[in-house]
């Protein structure tokens, strides 16, 4: 189909940095062919590799032949090896996801619950927010000795679960106090990590009150009930997640399956199918160690914070945050490049994160940066590090169609330590049980 004479033309042009496009329109003209350009390409590849045969093996002698054959057998061997670790690494993430596939489909649920609904404002003063509420390290399972704390912090599993009841509680009434002056029908729970205590230290392994399994399990049904309690009182709950760095399957950080080989993604798959017949409630976990959400006009970034070097400063958390809206930058061009139109969800205004283990607020010229608590509070590390003794807190915020970013509330979570209230930890680990 292609002439010879248009061989070596071929090659010359493509050489010089001519399209495989800009080819084909070259041949039609000068030849009155019609060629597609994976053709010509084809074309190009063996007459490119007919001619490095040559200038390698000019006498054609049987040494030389048996020298090339060895090469082709090399790079069939060589094919063979990245064809098996490609289908093993198919055959992996296929097993993830029928992991997840029957969990969702087989893992008990709670019953629906009935929407409870909320006297709306009317008339001018009529207007809408939106409250976003991140949960983030709760460290679940981690043993805080109140002794060696010198009495100013315990933590266990008990304690877990009754600050977590104390935290849906007291976001359920300051959205009632909000709700005098506002309509408040979508509710946010970003969740950003650190959910469970894990034992990526040898410390924590010793010491946790329960082991990674027990504690992804269990916080996944206390959580899915903090969020239960929740749920009749909006029209809409939306709930992004991000992996945090204590949930890791393996002692060192990993750059790679991050995600699917957290604990915190399975905790929030678990929570995800425990809820999963509540049909107003949305989760996005995503295989990214960060997110991005939007709220009215407002696009929000969750991560957990583990990425930044520095110990938190304000230094260092501009200097991520600066990077990471390079990389987006990069990911506009790209589009731009390929003709893509989704240059418009690349950005962020906000962040959220967690890791640093107090409640903090930072300008970051396009709206603000919040680091958000946990639940957990001072331990022993910080204590004998001379770190800042954070109380245990998570923080509330608000969110207005035209203004933005209005406020935050903090919710002091030790208060509830003495209280008798919590959810229901008695699960059945025998799950075929709840299969019906």
């Amino acid at each position: 189909m292609i002439p010879e004479e248009a061989k070596s033309e071929i090659i010359k042009r493509r050489a010089a940095g001519q399209t495989w496009d800009g080819i084909a329109s070259w041949m039609e003209q000068k030849f009155g062919i019609n060629v597609h350009r994976t053709t010509i390409q084809r074309c190009h590849d063996r007459e490119v590799l007919a001619q490095d045969e040559l200038s390698l093996f000019p006498d054609n002698s049987d040494k030389t032949r048996i020298t090339l054959d060895k090469k082709i057998a090399t790079y069939k061997s060589e094919a063979i090896l990245w064809k098996k670790l490609y289908e093993e690494s198919i055959k992996n993430s296929a097993k993830n996801n029928i992991i997840i596939d029957v969990i969702n489909e087989l893992a008990f649920s709670f019953k629906e619950v009935p929407k409870i609904p909320y006297q709306q404002i009317k008339g001018k003063a009529e207007q809408s927010q939106t409250v976003i509420a991140p949960l983030t390290d709760t460290h679940i399972g981690e043993y805080i000795n109140e002794k060696q704390m010198i009495g100013m912090n315990k933590y266990d599993m008990e304690l877990f679960n009754k600050r977590l009841y104390g935290w849906a509680n007291q976001l359920l009434t300051l959205v009632e106090y909000r709700r005098n002056i506002a309509n408040i029908d979508t509710l946010i729970i970003p969740m950003l990590g650190d959910m469970i205590s894990g034992d990526i230290h040898d410390e924590l392994a010793r010491s946790n009150v329960e082991n990674n399994m027990m504690q992804m399990i269990k916080g996944a049904y206390l959580i899915s009930q903090a969020i239960l309690l929740l749920a009749p009182h909006f029209k809409e709950i939306k709930v992004p997640c991000v992996v945090g760095n204590h949930g890791r399957m393996t002692h060192k950080p990993v750059m790679k399956n991050r995600v699917t080989t957290d604990w915190d993604y399975m905790l929030y798959q678990w929570i995800a199918a425990f809820l999963k017949n509540q049909k107003h409630i949305k989760f996005e976990i995503p295989e990214s160690f960060f997110h991005i959400f939007s709220v009215y006009n407002n696009r929000i970034l969750i991560m957990h914070g583990d990425s930044i070097a520095g110990g938190g400063s304000s230094m260092s958390i501009s200097k991520a945050v600066s990077n990471l809206r390079g990389a987006l930058q990069y990911k506009n061009n790209l589009n731009t490049e390929l003709g893509v139109d989704k240059q418009e969800l690349n950005h962020f205004d906000s962040v959220f994160m967690g890791h640093f283990h107090r409640v903090d607020e930072m300008d970051i010229g396009t709206g603000e940066l919040h680091i958000c608590g946990c639940i957990k509070g001072v331990d022993e590390f910080a204590l004998q590090r001379l770190h800042v003794s954070a109380k245990p807190k998570q923080i509330a915020t608000y969110w207005h169609p035209l203004h933005g970013y209005l406020g935050k509330e903090i919710i002091y979570l030790s208060r509830y330590d003495q209280s008798e209230n919590k959810f229901d930890d008695s699960i059945n680990y025998t799950w075929a049980n709840h299969i019906v």
